[in-house]
């Protein structure tokens, strides 16, 4: 038996068998030859060689193919990393140089003259302290004061809170100004103290002129020119009154002298003035000291020439006073009717 004969191409067993061998040519083939024992054997090792052979390259094949498998997976990884490390740091790279270029372009140096100076007074003592124009405060305890370092070309402000004293240096091209809560106190050389503690907000002047404004509203409240007087505020109210200062009446000044018999008197209190002259004459003088508290007796007094009697018309008629005589060297005074 041949096999059918065409183009030559490569095919599976199989599909050989198939093609060249049909179902009645195997049936109708009828071979005259025996095979011996030994060459059926012989050829059925070399089917079983064959095919364990095939099979094995089959199998190295899959193993070669899982080996190549896993190791592009290893390299994919391998390379996915490195790509995602690579971007993480340019990322990173670039964050830093954006910050760093923020950095220089935005933060800038601040003038040491634009920073701000706290001075506090924790002490139970007061403390003095010299601003940066010379102007003097003093700061009692537990207040504090705040300022720049160096005044601005134009002004000086300085933040108080608690109670300070300001003697402020002279200039009219700069006024100094001191913000004590909604008060703003401000002068051009002068002398005046601020007191925030409690309910009312105080501003007294001591010397010169200073205008007291409301820092919210921006309106001046009061001008003070009078020394002594004192702005008291209350921030609730928002109400301001002011106190005057009290003049003090000098008292005048005594003076007694003696000139041989005569005595000399000037604004000598009438309770000294009956003591004189008890000393002088001998007499006792009995009054209401309340009457007598307030009136002083200026003049001469002559205790050889002059009789008690005489000196005390005088008095009386003087100050609107009437005498008893209630004995000899005894005598009564009190006010008139």
């Amino acid at each position: 038996m041949k096999p059918n004969k065409g183009r030559k191409r490569k095919l599976s067993n199989e599909v050989f068998i198939q093609e060249n061998f049909s179902d009645q040519q195997w049936q109708s083939f009828e071979s005259n030859e025996a095979l011996s024992s030994a060459k059926s054997e012989e050829m059925h090792r070399f089917v079983l060689n064959e095919i364990f052979a095939k099979q094995a390259k089959k199998q190295t094949r899959r193993i070669k193919l899982i080996r190549f498998s896993k190791y592009a997976a290893a390299a994919c990884v391998t390379v996915l990393l490195g790509f995602a490390l690579y971007l993480g740091v340019n990322n990173v790279s670039n964050q830093s140089a954006k910050i760093n270029l923020v950095a220089k372009t935005t933060i800038k140096p601040v003038a040491a003259e634009n920073t701000w100076k706290t001075i506090n007074n924790t002490t139970q003592e007061i403390l003095n302290y010299q601003l940066p124009d010379a102007s003097l405060v003093t700061i009692y305890p537990h207040s504090g004061i705040k300022f720049k370092n160096a005044f601005d070309q134009k002004l000086r402000d300085v933040y108080l809170t608690g109670k300070a004293k300001f003697k402020v240096k002279r200039n009219t091209s700069r006024p100094f100004s001191v913000y004590s809560g909604v008060l703003k106190t401000t002068a051009l050389g002068t002398s005046f103290t601020i007191n925030t503690k409690g309910k009312n907000i105080s501003v007294k002047l001591h010397t010169g002129k200073i205008v007291v404004a409301n820092v919210k509203t921006k309106r001046p409240l009061a001008y003070i020119s009078t020394v002594g007087t004192t702005l008291m505020y209350d921030p609730n109210l928002e109400s301001a009154k002011f106190i005057r200062p009290i003049k003090l009446v000098k008292a005048p000044t005594e003076t007694i002298s003696h000139e041989g018999t005569v005595i000399n008197m000037k604004n000598i209190p009438l309770a000294k003035v009956f003591n004189l002259l008890h000393e002088a004459y001998g007499i006792k003088i009995s009054t209401d000291q309340k009457e007598i508290n307030h009136i002083t007796f200026t003049g001469k007094v002559d205790t050889v020439r002059e009789q008690p009697e005489d000196i005390l018309k005088v008095i009386c008629l003087i100050n609107n006073m009437t005498f008893i005589k209630v004995s000899e060297n005894e005598f009564f005074i009190q006010k008139s009717n």
